[in-house]
């Protein structure tokens, strides 16, 4: 066999490889409700802070662990516990992607991913035109 077509079977044994990784991730969307039917199972959760409850981190305590309530997008709300130190604007979030498993009823989460509101909203958006100058 030709060395070009050794390579080229390589390289399409790497992109089927990393096809099959893709698609086979072990993370999976889930509220809480099917992430504590499955205890220890790595999964996605995504929702909201509940901002009725406090945000516990205490970096003198422990540096790597953040502590606070979430609703899932079913409504349901658990108790999380980050392994991260607090996230800045986590207070402030839309929206929250974990990534963890659901351990004794409390969602651990490795992994956190935030949507926090956009500087560019309308609220802050003045339009050209719209100011009342009458030199526009």
């Amino acid at each position: 066999m030709k060395r070009s077509h050794i390579m080229s079977l390589l390289f399409i044994a790497i992109l089927v490889g990393t096809f099959i990784a893709t698609f086979t991730s072990t993370s999976r969307s889930v509220g809480f409700a099917e992430a504590a039917r499955t205890p220890g199972e790595e999964c996605k959760v995504s929702g909201s802070l509940v901002r009725e409850e406090p945000v516990l981190y205490d970096p003198i305590v422990d540096p790597t662990t953040t502590v606070f309530h979430m609703e899932d997008r079913d409504g349901q709300k658990c108790r999380i516990i980050l392994e991260q130190a607090k996230p800045t604007g986590l207070e402030n979030s839309e929206s929250i992607d974990l990534y963890g498993s659901m351990i004794d009823g409390e969602f651990h989460a490795t992994e956190m991913l935030m949507k926090c509101p956009s500087k560019y909203n309308e609220s802050n958006h003045v339009l050209l035109g719209e100011t009342g100058d009458s030199n526009s």
